[in-house]
């Protein structure tokens, strides 16, 4: 389970076992700002692929979960996995079989908290368990996803909550509401795109999206005139992250799945496709609806609150980040906003670091795109 799910122990038996132990939260805390949402990914990924799992609970882990299973957004998921066996487990080794069902009802019928007692919160969309409108992200009365203005508020009041205080000026108000912007256009994507399979029918199993809110600490290089050995700078930051379970942006985007014989290069492509319409304009774009949310807007905003933007999906792993401290890559401004110094809309590999040719990864089911900020 590495590529994010801190915390939890795997052993490779048949049926696969997951530990929960104890110490979870701390183990989660050593992880250093590790992404939580890619542990996500991996865990639909294992749930899609058929795979068996088998999850012993340590008793003081269970009693914390099983009561605000939300605030723990990877065993939140975890609890809702619907072939998953729960079994408690003892410090004799003794073990007995738990009941999720009422769980699963809590997590999927949780609200955001609004002031944010916790370092992490989650929102779920449990669409094949027929919980797929939670009230934060869909008016009850139309059962529609909620308006921009909704989102955005959204995301001002869980960011206000870590601050401590309100949003301060407003050029910080308006990147902030843009940030809100941008959340309500990855959520829209998730409900356009990930809830059917390419023949169009709903997934059967494990069709999960959701919105998570985290306080993260995020370590970055020392400050320049450090002494030299320095240990790195920690830096308090505000993660907000979406991701779903549906068939990825390759396959959304060309009704075609994604394998072997696709090369890496296109499905980079889609990509940028899918973020900014006709970024590559030969391309074709067979999702109905599709309006794509503007790589340079989100890119622009991320920069302007100097933080940065994670994306898994299919074999890719995509970012850039604009982090005090993290070396940015020097790409050439639009030429009509150079003197603005805005970024060029383009993503980089996150192996390479510094260029814009993927790394091939390990398929993932689904999309998770993480963005964090700093919280001063």
């Amino acid at each position: 389970m590495s590529e994010g799910a801190a915390g939890l122990r795997a052993d490779t038996g048949r049926p696969l076992r997951l530990f929960v132990p104890d110490d979870y939260e701390d183990l989660l805390a050593a992880a250093k700002g590790q992404s939580e949402v890619l542990g996500i990914q991996r865990l639909l990924t294992l749930a899609r692929s058929g795979a068996a799992l088998r999850v012993s609970w340590q008793p003081a882990i269970a009693k914390k979960a099983f009561a605000s299973g939300s605030i723990y957004p990877l065993l939140a998921v975890l609890l809702l996995l619907q072939d998953a066996e729960h079994w408690l487990t003892q410090a004799d080794g003794e073990e007995s079989k738990l009941a999720v069902d009422s769980v699963r009802r809590t997590i999927a019928k949780h609200r955001l908290a609004r002031d944010f007692f916790a370092d992490s919160d989650i929102v779920v969309c449990a669409d094949s368990l027929g919980e797929g409108l939670p009230s934060d992200l869909y008016d009850a009365a139309s059962r529609r996803l909620r308006s921009r203005e909704d989102f955005e508020t959204l995301v001002v009041d869980a960011l206000s909550a870590q601050r401590r205080g309100s949003i301060g000026s407003a050029t910080s108000y308006s990147s902030v509401s843009a940030l809100g912007v941008i959340v309500a256009e990855l959520f829209e994507n998730t409900d356009m795109h990930a809830k059917l399979d390419l023949e169009g029918k709903p997934l059967k199993s494990d069709s999960i999206r959701g919105l998570m809110f985290k306080r993260v600490v995020i370590e970055v290089p020392p400050d320049k005139g450090s002494p030299k050995g320095a240990a790195p700078k920690p830096v308090e930051c505000f993660e907000i992250s979406v991701f779903d379970s549906g068939l990825g942006y390759y396959p959304s985007y060309t009704r075609q799945p994604l394998d072997s014989t696709v090369e890496l290069k296109d499905e980079w492509k889609v990509l940028h496709n899918c973020l900014e319409r006709h970024y590559f304009p030969e391309l074709t774009d067979n999702r109905a609806g599709h309006r794509a949310m503007g790589l340079y807007e989100v890119l622009r905003a991320i920069q302007s609150l100097k933080g940065r933007v994670e994306i898994r999906t299919g074999r890719l792993f995509a970012y850039r980040t604009f982090l005090d401290g993290q070396v940015q890559a020097q790409m050439q401004p639009l030429a009509a906003m150079a003197h603005f110094a805005w970024p060029k809309p383009r993503l980089l590999d996150v192996e390479k670091k510094y260029v814009a040719v993927p790394s091939e990864q390990d398929a993932l089911v689904g999309t998770s795109v993480r963005v964090v900020v700093p919280l001063d």
